[in-house]
């Protein structure tokens, strides 16, 4: 059973449930959170086709900052000689772990002593202290975590009058965020009483019997007084005001002093007497209950005990209650606040509509792809695609939780061919997600598309049924739900085949790999040359021409020779007639010292003209062989000799240090491309920085000489692709960066997750030449102050801001017009414009340019932006806090 009766003694519960509503719709991230984000364009080229452009990733960590709230102020009154019980609670603010010192002085007023003030732990937070060991400090308490405590005061024989008591916290990870209460104790003679109350709650006793504190749910309420004072308290009155999640059971009214339930039926009549000739009345209107006790003698105790049921749309978090007390219609100190706390009970759907909280659709957000009006597991896409095609699935995610959630996204390929790659977008169907989806209210929906992009070499098919599924988890619960993608349309035709002249190992066009194996084995030795013999067949219509390459590239020092059957070295077929075939030959050479272990050889034929390909994928054993990320992937514009840099960060998530394992460039053919080690970190190629191809040349990562990257660590690295002068608008390759998956060399560790291995970046030649680039600096007083912009990570506190430029240069030979700018806040933050001194700008300024943005999202038009001209948008986030 989950409870928290929490003592905030004078603390309105409506300011309470305020503070908690605005904390659940903007919570700060937890520290060491990566807020990350990518900026899109769109602009026409001058053949009048629409381009859009993907920038690069800028990431910023969240770091932890303290926070601490003490609740509340005690006023109170003791008796000479007597003691008082001052209940307290601290919650911590921040971000992440923390533990609070606890001290007390009282203000030298002579009448009580700083040393008679003993603090003892209130965990359970029901009023009573939990064990005779004083405390000085909290146990460290997480992110929204609360802990009560009780301060025992002593009050002198011989006291008299008043005394305050300044009661403080302080946050070990930052000793200046403090905060203070205030106890004011007064001496007397006349009649005190202490009102407890406590409120307990059954979870299994809902319809649900869920073992959640949610609706329905029974709430047992306990009003416990004691009678402290010199004096008898005449005419002792309690009136409960229950809060509006609570209704009270009627006919559940049980005093301590007598047998039965009291009568509600009598107005304020005598209900019951003890055995001392003390009467109660017991008194019920609506949200209001109470009592009325003729006299409770100095000394004597009791109780009156009811309950109460949770109502129907109830959100989860802490539902609080404070009673009152009068003695002879004299008010005396409240009860302590008594609380109960309902459980986030986390559900989520992904489908084609949105849902409506009785389960039912609500076809008023429904998919593209949404056939019939019903909320269906299955997206379904009919439309006919060409190999290489790009095919969208628009789904409606809805949060049917209690409580505000946000989502990660992940595709698994169920059966769409291999070489198949999934990309989430948001609505725009151009923005890329980024981290999660959300934050969203309760029943809220938001739809989001999942862009499946089919291999150049598919197998043509007159009817299919690729399905992939797609899982939204909540990140609150890790509670998941999950929708299909099918597509149902017919494949177009292929026209280029390339096999392995082996009987029985060919290797259809429509499958690159062997079941995921490779087609055909070779052994050999360190040094030694292996060879296949290929046949590429014509499928297209008309003559045509295959260029020679492997799609992924060899490791270091290995070689590769393409040959035809006379011994030609050649990188191209020549022409092949429509139907006709070409046999050519596959040379690899591992280098002398190469460690055993196989090496895959993916060799590839790409037509120059129809851009159509296909691949087989081979392996090479060389005889007698934890986890590393990099993010994020691509999409970029050159001209033709022109060269474009795209920022990856590589971040070793494993507990140990990676000091060796392969960071790759593959995929191109014409382009070349080199990986550089951005060893300052300003997110440029400076001259001192070299190419790299493995983790053990990042130098120093480990201590000076060391090499390697270590545990947690993070760096950047530069992808820089050059275009050839010959290349022709259209043409596009696709650049991968890898790291290794066996890391450590005779180590052997074996990468763990190797799905976040690769990044893939995709460059197009055209005429008109836009490369988008983003850079942040943080703005930590959010005043507008000017930084230094980078591309790499940055540090970032909740509240402070983050100033964004997007950047957009034509560095082509022609017009690029209608230039568009677009981007999305990241999780956990708002545009924000610091009151006018961070407000959005645009270049070149107005008329020829201007933007429009929300709350969370910005565009940016442009016009025409010439050859060596820029177009840019500049804006500001604030972190959430």
């Amino acid at each position: 059973m989950r409870f928290n009766s929490l003592y905030l003694r004078g603390c309105s519960a409506v300011a309470v449930l305020s503070v908690l509503g605005a904390a659940a719709y903007a919570a700060a991230p937890e520290a060491g959170s990566v807020i990350g984000n990518q900026a899109v364009a769109t602009y026409t080229n001058n053949a009048g086709d629409e381009i859009t452009v993907t920038s690069n990733k800028v990431e910023t960590v969240v770091q932890q900052v303290a926070g601490v709230t003490l609740t509340s102020d005690n006023t109170e009154s003791i008796a000479p000689g007597g003691k008082a019980f001052l209940p307290h609670i601290v919650t911590n603010d921040g971000n992440g772990p923390d533990f609070f010192a606890l001290s007390a002085t009282e203000d030298n007023s002579g009448t009580l002593d700083t040393a008679s003030l003993v603090f003892y732990p209130d965990a359970d937070m029901d009023g009573v202290a939990d064990s005779a060991t004083p405390i000085t400090s909290t146990p460290t308490l997480a992110p929204g975590e609360q802990f009560g405590f009780i301060i025992e005061a002593t009050a002198p024989s011989d006291g008299t009058g008043s005394d305050s008591i300044t009661v403080t916290s302080v946050s070990n990870l930052d000793g200046t965020i403090v905060d203070t209460n205030t106890d004011t104790l007064t001496i007397s003679n006349a009649a005190i009483m202490e009102l407890v109350k406590s409120m307990t709650v059954d979870p299994t006793s809902g319809p649900g019997n869920d073992n959640l504190v949610d609706a329905g749910d029974t709430v047992v309420i306990k009003l416990t007084y004691s009678s402290t004072g010199l004096a008898a308290a005449n005419n002792y009155a309690v009136q409960d005001i229950l809060n509006n999640y609570l209704t009270y059971d009627p006919n559940t009214a049980v005093w301590s002093d007598a047998a039965g339930t009291l009568d509600e039926t009598n107005g304020n009549g005598v209900d019951a007497s003890n055995g001392s000739g003390d009467t109660i009345a017991w008194t019920e209107s609506g949200q209001t209950v109470g009592f009325t006790l003729s006299s409770v003698p100095s000394g004597r105790s009791g109780s009156v005990t009811f309950t109460a049921t949770i109502n129907d749309a109830v959100p989860a978090g802490i539902i609080p209650n404070t009673a009152t007390q009068s003695i002879d219609g004299t008010a005396s100190a409240p009860s302590n606040t008594a609380s109960i706390v309902v459980d986030a009970n986390y559900n989520v759907e992904i489908s084609d509509t949105a849902t409506n909280p009785d389960g039912s659709p609500n076809t008023a957000i429904a998919s593209a792809n949404d056939q019939d009006g019903l909320s269906n597991d299955v997206v379904n896409n009919q439309t006919d695609a060409y190999q290489g095609a790009t095919i969208p699935f628009e789904f409606v995610i809805t949060n049917l939780s209690n409580e505000t959630d946000s989502f990660t996204l992940d595709v698994s390929n169920v059966d769409f061919p291999a070489g198949t790659s999934f990309r989430m977008v948001q609505s725009d169907g151009i923005t890329p997600v980024v981290g999660s989806v959300g934050p969203l209210a309760t029943n809220d929906s938001v739809k989001v598309i999942l862009l499946a992009t089919l291999p150049t070499d598919v197998t043509p098919v007159p009817t299919s049924e690729y399905t992939a599924n797609v899982t939204t988890t909540s990140e609150g619960s890790g509670l998941s739900d999950s929708s299909t993608a099918e597509f149902t349309g017919q494949v177009l035709a292929a026209a280029v085949d390339l096999e392995n002249k082996v009987v029985g190992s060919e290797g259809d066009g429509a499958a690159p790999t062997d079941g995921g194996n490779p087609w055909i084995t070779k052994t050999t030795d360190p040094g030694q040359t292996t060879s296949f013999v290929m046949n590429v067949e014509n499928g297209g219509p008309t003559s045509d021409s295959y260029n020679l390459s492997l799609a992924q590239a060899l490791p270091d020092g290995w070689t590769v020779e393409f040959r035809l059957a006379d011994g030609t070295v050649v990188t191209n077929t020549g022409t092949i007639p429509s139907g006709g075939n070409k046999d050519f030959y596959v040379y690899v050479t591992p280098p002398e010292g190469t460690p055993p272990g196989d090496t895959l050889v993916d060799i590839k034929v790409l037509s120059a003209v129809s851009g159509q390909s296909d691949r087989i994928v081979n392996q090479v054993t060389v005889n007698k062989v934890i986890d590393v990320e990099i993010v994020a992937d691509q999409a970029t514009q050159a001209s033709p000799g022109g060269i474009v840099d795209m920022v990856h960060t590589v971040t070793n998530n494993s507990n140990i240090a990676i000091t060796e394992g392969d960071i790759l460039q593959t995929g191109l053919t014409n382009f070349s491309g080199a990986i550089y080690y951005d060893a300052n970190g300003n997110g440029v190629i400076d001259a001192s920085e070299l190419v790299i191809d493995n983790f053990d040349d990042l130098t120093d990562g480990l201590g000076v000489g060391v090499n390697g990257l270590a545990a947690g660590d993070s760096v950047s690295l530069i992808y820089r692709v050059q275009t050839p002068s010959t290349a022709t608008p259209g043409v596009t390759e696709i650049g991968t960066v890898s790291l290794d998956t066996s890391l450590n060399g005779a180590d052997a560790e074996a990468d763990s997750d190797t799905a976040n291995n690769a990044v893939e970046d995709r460059i197009t030649i055209i005429s008109g030449d836009v490369t988008l680039t983003k850079y942040q600096y943080v703005d930590p007083l959010c005043d507008g102050t000017v930084g230094t912009w980078t591309k790499v990570r940055q540090d970032v506190n909740p509240g402070q801001c983050v100033r964004y430029l997007i950047e957009a240069e034509n560095t082509g030979t022609s017009n690029a017009s209608n230039v568009k700018i677009s981007d999305v806040a990241p999780a956990y933050t708002l545009i924000h414009n610091c009151g006018g001194a961070c407000s959005p700008t645009t270049y070149p300024a107005a008329p020829n340019s201007s933007y429009t943005a929300t709350g969370t999202t910005i565009d940016s038009s442009h016009n025409t932006v010439i050859p060596g001209e820029f177009a840019k948008l500049e804006f500001t986030v604030k972190v959430d806090q």
